[in-house]
């Protein structure tokens, strides 16, 4: 969702097609996993982000597990993800190798945090080959904080070669807003 001509695309994840947990040989290509910035909201902040973020017409909630860690600019989320991925795959020692649906169930609960991301609420907007690029300014956003939060190198070099959209007048207002709202909050 956006606004075509000014800011023509937001963020918004989608989870992996054909990722399976009970699957020996899952393996997530870079382009399949997200990096960010997970924040603890009250009741109260979090209604904001929902309401200022257009919950529930551009976006919905969606439930996902996230794996924290401390960004090292280097290779700290993949390191983290195939920790939590081979803790989840690979039975204790001494256990059977089979395991029931339950049993699966919880071992895949016991990774990560549960947390909420921001979905594209329309089906026609979440169809494969349907990705609008963002602006320029979008985009500077998204680098910047990857940046400032040292996350994966191939993340932010994937950030870095994603083509932008075209905007009728500049390269979006993302930064503006970003610098007046920071601008706001420091006075």
């Amino acid at each position: 969702p956006g606004v075509p001509g000014v800011e023509p695309s937001s963020a918004a994840v989608e989870p992996a097609a054909g990722i399976s947990l009970d699957d020996d040989d899952a393996i997530l290509k870079s382009d399949e996993v997200v990096h960010g910035v997970l924040y603890k909201l009250t009741a109260e902040d979090f209604a904001t982000v929902c309401q200022t973020e257009g919950v529930p017409f551009g976006y919905s909630l969606h439930r996902c597990r996230a794996i924290p860690y401390t960004g090292d600019g280097k290779t700290a989320g993949q390191e983290a993800l195939s920790r939590a991925l081979t803790s989840t795959l690979i039975p204790e020692e001494g256990a059977s190798s089979s395991i029931n649906m339950t049993e699966q169930q919880s071992r895949n609960n016991s990774w990560g945090v549960s947390a909420f991301t921001l979905r594209a609420s329309r089906k026609e907007w979440r169809r494969e080959g349907t990705d609008i690029p963002p602006s320029q300014s979008y985009l500077n956003v998204l680098i910047r904080g990857a940046n400032e939060f040292a996350l994966d190198k191939s993340y932010t070099q994937n950030l870095e070669n994603i083509q932008v959209g075209r905007t009728w007048i500049g390269n979006g207002l993302a930064e503006d807003m970003l610098r007046r709202a920071e601008r706001r909050k420091s006075t």
